[in-house]
C-alpha cells in the first residue's frame, strides 16, 4: 500500500514538472509570438526595428552612436536593450556595442553596461535554447550521440565557452544557444561565459575605442593569436585525458598499453582536409559585410584552418584517407559554388590565401588560383599514392 502511495506521488510529481516544462515553452513561444506581432503591427516599432538592422549591417560607429545618444537619459536602457537583441538574433559580434559604449558613457561605466548586457542576452539564449530545444534535440539525435556530446561538454564544455567568448568572430547567440541544447548547467555556462567576456569589455573598453584603422586590425588580430592559443592548450588536454582513460582501461584488462606512434601521413591529409574547411569557413564568415570590412579574413582563414586541423586530430577515427580526402573536397567544393558562384569562386579563395599571408597586391588572383590548383592536386594525388603504398605494404 505504502509503495502505491508512493508511485502515485512519484507520477503526480512527474506531471507536475511537466506542466512546468510545457508552461515555460508557451510563456517563451508566447514572448516571441508578441515580438513579432509588434514588430508587424505597430510601425514604431517595425521603423525602430529596421533601422537598428541596418546600423548592424553596415557598422557606423558614429551611427550608432548618435542613435542611443539621442534617447538622453534613457540611452544606457536602449543601449542595454540593443546588446540583448544582438545576443538574441543579430549574428554580430558583441564589440560594436561594446566600442560604442565607451565612447558614450566613459571606459569604465561602458564596460560595466556591456558586461551586465551581455550577461543578461547569453542567460537569455541559453535558457531559450533549455526550454524550446531540448525536446527537440533528443528526438532527432540517437541517444549514443547525444550521450557521447553531453559527455564532452561535462568535461570540457566550459573551456570550450571560455575560448569562444575570446574569439571576435564567433557569434555569441550562436554559442549561447548551442550550450542550451546539452547538459551544461546554467552556472557553469555563466561562469565561462563571464570569466571569458569580462577581459574583452575591458579591453575593447580601454583600448579598443582608441584604435582605429591598422592599429584595430592588429589588435583584433592579437586577440584571435591569444585564443587560438587557449584552444591548443584545450586539445592537448584532451587529448591527454583520453590517452590517459586508454591506459586505465588497459591497466584494468591487464593489457599492456601501446602508446599510439605519430602517423606523418594521417597527419599531412588532416592538413590538406583542414584547409578546405577553413576555407568554406571563412568564406560564410565574408558574407557577414560588418566582419569582411573591419577583419582580416586570411585569419580568419588561417584560424579555421588551424582548429578544423586540430579537431580531426583529436578525433581518432578520422582517418583522413583517400575516400575520406576526395569526398571532403567534393563537399566543400560544391558548398562554395552553390553559395558564391564561379565568378566569386575566382576570386575570394584567393584573396583569403593573399591576406592570410600578407601578399602584394602585385600578385593577381590568376596566380594565386593556379598556384591553389597545383598544391591541390598534388596534394591530392600525393595523399593518393601514399595511402595505396600504405596498403599494398599491410
Amino acid at each position: 500500500m505504502q509503495e502505491l502511495e508512493k508511485n502515485i506521488d512519484t507520477a503526480v510529481e512527474e506531471q507536475g514538472e511537466k506542466k512546468i516544462q510545457w508552461g515555460k515553452k508557451i510563456a517563451v513561444i508566447a514572448f516571441f509570438v508578441a515580438l513579432i506581432l509588434m514588430y508587424v503591427c505597430v510601425p514604431s516599432v517595425h521603423e525602430w526595428v529596421n533601422t537598428v538592422l541596418v546600423m548592424f549591417k553596415t557598422g557606423n560607429f558614429a551611427d550608432m552612436r548618435a542613435f542611443i545618444g539621442k534617447y538622453g537619459k534613457w540611452a544606457m536602457l536602449i543601449s542595454s536593450l540593443l546588446m540583448i537583441f544582438q545576443s538574441l538574433a543579430a549574428p554580430l559580434p558583441a564589440f560594436f556595442i561594446t566600442l560604442t559604449n565607451a565612447n558614450l558613457f566613459g571606459w569604465w561605466q561602458g564596460c560595466i553596461l556591456s558586461f551586465v548586457s551581455s550577461m543578461a542576452g547569453a542567460a537569455m539564449c541559453f535558457y531559450i535554447a533549455r526550454f524550446l530545444g531540448r525536446d527537440f534535440v533528443e528526438k532527432v539525435c540517437t541517444k549514443g550521440a547525444l550521450l557521447s556530446i553531453e559527455n564532452f561538454f561535462e568535461k570540457h564544455g566550459k573551456k570550450c565557452i571560455l575560448v569562444a567568448r575570446l574569439l571576435p568572430f564567433i557569434s555569441f547567440d550562436v554559442v549561447s544557444y548551442a550550450a542550451g541544447l546539452t547538459a551544461m548547467d546554467f552556472w557553469g555556462f555563466f561562469l565561462a561565459t563571464g570569466l571569458g567576456q569580462l577581459p574583452a569589455c575591458i579591453v575593447y573598453s580601454y583600448v579598443g575605442g582608441m584604435l582605429t584603422g591598422g592599429a584595430k586590425l592588429m589588435f583584433t588580430g592579437l586577440l584571435c593569436l591569444f585564443a587560438l592559443a587557449i584552444i591548443v592548450v584545450i586539445i592537448k588536454s584532451i587529448y591527454t585525458s583520453n590517452q590517459k582513460k586508454k591506459e586505465e582501461e588497459a591497466i584494468a584488462a591487464g593489457v599492456e598499453y601501446e602508446k599510439p606512434k605519430f602517423d606523418k601521413l594521417k597527419f599531412a591529409s588532416k592538413v590538406y582536409n583542414g584547409a578546405f574547411i577553413g576555407m568554406t569557413l571563412s568564406m560564410i564568415a565574408g558574407l557577414n559585410a560588418w566582419l569582411n570590412m573591419r577583419i582580416n579574413m586570411g585569419w580568419v582563414f588561417l584560424a579555421f584552418w588551424i582548429i578544423a586541423t586540430l579537431v580531426m586530430c583529436c578525433i581518432r577515427k578520422v582517418e583522413a584517407g583517400w575516400k575520406f580526402t576526395v569526398s571532403n573536397v567534393a563537399v566543400n567544393l560544391v558548398i562554395q559554388i552553390v553559395a558564391f558562384g564561379f565568378k566569386k569562386m575566382t576570386i575570394t579563395p584567393a584573396s583569403r590565401l593573399r591576406e592570410a599571408f600578407m601578399l602584394p597586391s602585385t600578385v593577381s588572383f590568376g596566380t594565386l588560383n593556379i598556384i591553389m590548383l597545383i598544391i591541390s592536386v598534388a596534394g591530392l594525388l600525393l595523399i593518393f599514392y601514399l595511402n595505396k603504398k600504405k596498403a599494398a605494404a599491410k
